[in-house]
């Protein structure tokens, strides 16, 4: 890619939205990056955020966005739903590609979307931020360098934080599991890429989901009941399974935030043991501890430092696209996390072990 790339923002709003807080900020300090344009929901949400956030164009449609010659890099970050088609036009005009996790609402789109970019030649990332989690990338490197001996078994216990009792206006359309945009699919789908992507895939999964809940309540800003709403995506998930390793895993998710333990993940080897906990299952956004047992020692805390904002693993994210060389998760990545999500619904709707293709 050039030294310079020029974006068009696809959902960079004034309201206070994941792009504003955790792209945005990352994104106005770079020597890499310039968001030439910005493409809302209607030309008067793209001025005003184009305004606020000192950019000189913005467009009504992602077509007219996607046609700007001075563009090269679209990125997306809006509800799930409408990701293939705001996204199509940049891939037609050959653009390159960046968007929110998870990459579309079910596998058929992120595979209709990731051949797309294939046949157009561009170079594309998803937004499974979590693999540049310093808590991540050193338990990589604990593993891959063979201290912790033969791994056993990995445990992870995780709240959602979303999906629980109540939510807001903004969040409601997560409640609705047409929507793709679930806990299995957003902390549980995060959390299990970051897991696959230090251990290795799964060589079968079988999985139960369930609701605690039927409703949600929706509150407004002053925390005041307006309606209960269904909530057909599902609060409880488990899955169990073995890796391609031969390493045992057992995964709990629920909905909600509580008192207690919000996110527990260990790893048990021949020769040592890891232990992760933080304040919530999403680790692509959280900062947790990571503490470490070898040869049969106490468990310590293994310091890391760690710059305490949310843009920190996105932008992260970003310095591995700029370069040739980069580590990043592509669409194809995607696609295979997909497949794994699938796998965990088939799994729970018919009982039975399932399998998935773990490469692209």
């Amino acid at each position: 890619m050039s030294s310079k790339i020029n974006i068009g923002f696809i959902g960079l709003s004034t309201r206070g939205h994941w792009a504003s807080y955790a792209h945005a900020p990352y994104l106005k300090k770079s020597s890499i990056y310039t968001i030439k344009a910005i493409q809302n929901s209607s030309i008067e949400s793209s001025k005003a955020a184009a305004k606020s956030f000192d950019i000189d164009k913005y467009y009504a449609t992602p077509e007219e966005l996607a046609q700007d010659p001075e563009i090269d890099t679209i990125v997306v970050s809006v509800k799930v739903p409408l990701h293939k088609r705001l996204i199509t036009p940049a891939l037609l005009q050959g653009k390159n590609a960046i968007v929110e996790w998870p990459l579309a609402r079910n596998l058929q789109e992120a595979e209709e979307l990731t051949q797309l970019a294939r046949s157009k030649g561009v170079k594309t990332m998803v937004g499974l931020q979590a693999r540049q989690s310093t808590v991540v990338k050193k338990m990589k490197e604990i593993v891959s360098s063979g201290k912790l001996g033969k791994i056993l078994s990995i445990h992870m216990y995780a709240s959602g934080n979303a999906w629980g009792a109540v939510t807001n206006e903004d969040h409601a359309y997560l409640a609705d599991i047409e929507n793709g945009a679930n806990m299995i699919s957003i902390p549980g789908g995060h959390s299990l890429d970051a897991l696959c992507y230090i251990f290795g895939e799964f060589e079968s999964v079988t999985a139960t989901v369930h609701n605690s809940r039927n409703t949600m309540e929706i509150q407004d800003e002053k925390g005041n009941k307006t309606r209960d709403i269904p909530l057909t995506s599902h609060d409880q998930m488990s899955v169990s399974g073995v890796l391609t390793s031969g390493a045992y895993v057992s995964v709990h998710f629920r909905g909600g935030t509580y008192k207690g333990t919000n996110l527990l993940w260990e790893v048990e080897g021949t020769h040592g043991e890891l232990q992760v906990k933080g304040p919530t299952g999403h680790v692509q956004m959280s900062f947790p501890k990571l503490y470490a047992s070898f040869d049969g020692k106490d468990m310590e805390e293994i310091k890391i430092d760690e710059e305490q904002a949310t843009h920190v693993n996105v932008g992260r994210a970003y310095d591995e696209f700029a370069k040739e060389d980069g580590v990043y998760p592509t669409w194809e990545d995607a696609v295979i996390r997909h497949r794994m999500i699938e796998a965990i619904y088939k799994s729970a709707q018919t009982g039975t072990k399932q399998t998935y293709n773990p490469t692209y």
